[in-house]
């Protein structure tokens, strides 16, 4: 036997894999430490189970979870190494603060294409090192100097949207949010803008390549090299097989660039100040290349220009389509709810009097006002439930800690035991859907985010409770490092488009359904239906627009 397999390498190396796939199929179904919990023994035994759903359907394993919950139980292994939890309860033991190491999953993580931004960072250490050197820029302070250049690049996307939508020509919002949201990275990041808006109809090659990339998230994850041959890859090649990558070429060019160039200015004791080339000498860190080039604790190869690229990048990337995607929802539940529209022009209309109208320039302090309006504010909730935040499950390792789960479903009593450095996750749009938290779930109601003097003890309680379970951020250590400049983009162009006289009051939707907007596909960020045409909107002109308010 053994001359045998040495006279033919080929059955002696298909025996090695026999020999190997047999001993991996052994240890995941009866020898791995979740090997006992609930769950598909294909989804046990193969990643391939997950291939399936996610790439061959096109991003619907999160639906296939549900399912699967609802047929094992609250917790459920969904494929070799990771735990699935559906219970809305259990979030804040999974998504925690520092006060226990949490850490990504590799499998999990390689999905971002890096590990040399914070978002691809596994290590707990190495993960907090490199957010605390981001955490200073993206603080809610931090973001307050910066509302004269987002109110800024707001005014000028209202002005355009105003401009090329006279004469009813129709605007796809999904590709002016899109542009909107990059070029407000771009300013705020790096200094300067990419000009998405002033391309002919808002870029929208610049949409469907972050939905490309957002898609083929999945195929990263499960052949982690792909990436690898990818970059290996020329890219006038790449650029002539996918020509929105040309863009995207372009503007890596544009980062390395600006790295480069801050570099450079700031060993001589100066810095460029934007995108015209004016210099001089930098008092305030006004993009996040000098914030982590002269005040981050950083040591020396965690500020290489591949790593500071690639941290840039993906800033840029989850930036994008995150608010964009949420403006478009709320934009069209807002328009396609008359009484929504209506009750939220009253409302800012009452600030008007303190903000600056669409017709003159920006002043700083906005948004500090718009915050103030109670219903601007349950409309931003309200919005940021309906679009999820992104659509995936986010995992996390407790390396040091046993995790308890103590939970009934169906009328059943469920008590587990996960052990340390086991994968668990938890899906946001579960959460964001749970009927025992938001009654009428898959419903737009701002009401649901307000309160009244008539509330009982029991209505302010189930109150805080929703509030708790809004979670578009994640939460814990790892939440999303640009929140508040989320925030502050939303409340700004929501204020801007609906102030009285607002180019947003005008709009009304055009060849829109629902069903362009709610999530059936999980590309990490959630997409609609894919033959959709996008949130679609025309401008009124004011004699209809009287017509239609009287």
């Amino acid at each position: 036997m053994e001359s045998i397999l040495l006279s033919h390498p080929f059955l002696l190396v298909a025996g090695v894999a026999l020999m190997y796939t047999v001993a991996g199929a052994v240890y995941r179904l009866y020898l791995s430490p979740i090997a006992k919990f609930p769950g598909p023994k294909l989804a046990a035994l193969t990643f391939w189970y997950e291939f399936y759903y996610d790439v061959l359907l096109k991003g619907r394993y999160t639906w296939k979870i549900k399912e699967l919950h609802a047929k094992y139980g609250p917790v459920v292994r969904i494929n070799p190494g990771e735990l699935h939890v559906a219970d809305s309860t259990f979030y804040d033991s999974v998504y925690v603060g520092p006060a226990r190491r949490t850490e990504k999953w590799e499998y999990s993580a390689r999905m971002f294409g890096t590990s040399l931004a914070a978002v691809g960072t596994c290590g707990h250490e190495l993960h907090r090192l490199r957010r605390s050197a981001l955490n200073g820029f993206f603080s809610r302070r931090s973001i307050s100097k910066l509302e004269p250049t987002i109110e800024r690049a707001v005014y000028r996307a209202s002005q355009l949207l105003k401009r090329r939508g006279s004469g009813r020509r129709i605007i796809n919002l999904r590709n002016f949010f899109a542009a909107f949201s990059a070029d407000v990275i771009g300013e705020v990041a790096f200094g300067s803008g990419y000009g998405l808006l002033d391309r002919p109809d808002f870029e929208p090659g610049w949409q469907q390549l972050m939905m490309d990339l957002s898609r083929a998230t999945h195929l990263m994850k499960q052949f982690s090299w792909a990436y690898a041959i990818l970059n290996s890859i020329p890219p006038s090649f790449l650029s002539l097989v996918h020509p929105l990558t040309k863009r995207l070429f372009s503007i890596r060019r544009d980062i390395h660039f600006k790295i480069e160039q801050t570099k450079a200015a700031l060993a001589k004791g100066e810095v460029v100040k934007d995108s015209s080339g004016r210099k001089g000498v930098e008092t305030d860190n006004s993009t996040v290349l000098h914030s982590l080039l002269t005040t981050s604790s950083l040591p020396a190869d965690e500020l290489s220009t591949p790593r500071l690229e690639d941290e840039a990048f993906t800033l840029l990337g989850a930036g994008t389509i995150t608010t964009a995607h949420t403006l478009t929802t709320i934009i069209y539940y807002v328009l396609a709810n008359p009484a929504i529209k209506a009750r939220l022009e009253s409302d800012l209309a009452e600030q008007s009097s303190n903000l600056s109208s669409e017709q003159q320039r920006p002043v700083s302090g906005n948004l500090r006002l718009l915050e103030r309006s109670k219903y601007l504010s349950a409309v931003v909730s309200e919005g940021l439930r309906l679009s999820f935040g992104v659509s995936h499950r986010l995992p996390r390792i407790s390396p040091d800690a046993v995790l308890h789960y103590q939970g009934v479903m169906n009328g059943k009593e469920w008590d587990f035991t996960i052990p340390p450095g086991v994968p668990v996750s938890m899906s946001p749009i579960f959460i964001h859907l749970d009927p025992t938290i938001y009654h009428s779930p898959r419903t737009f109601d701002p009401q649901r985010w307000l309160d009244f003097e008539s509330d009982t003890e029991n209505d302010k309680a189930e109150l805080r409770r929703r509030k708790q379970y809004l979670v578009p951020f994640s939460k814990g250590t790892r939440v999303c490092a640009g929140m508040h400049l989320a925030y502050a983009e939303l409340y700004l162009m929501l204020g801007a488009l609906f102030i009285p006289g607002g180019v947003g009051t005008r709009l009304e939707l055009y060849g829109t359904r629902v069903e362009d907007v709610e999530c059936v596909h999980d590309f990490f960020n959630p997409s609609p239906r894919l033959d959709s045409k996008g949130v679609r909107v025309v401008l009124m002109d004011d004699e209809a627009q009287q017509g239609a308010g009287s």
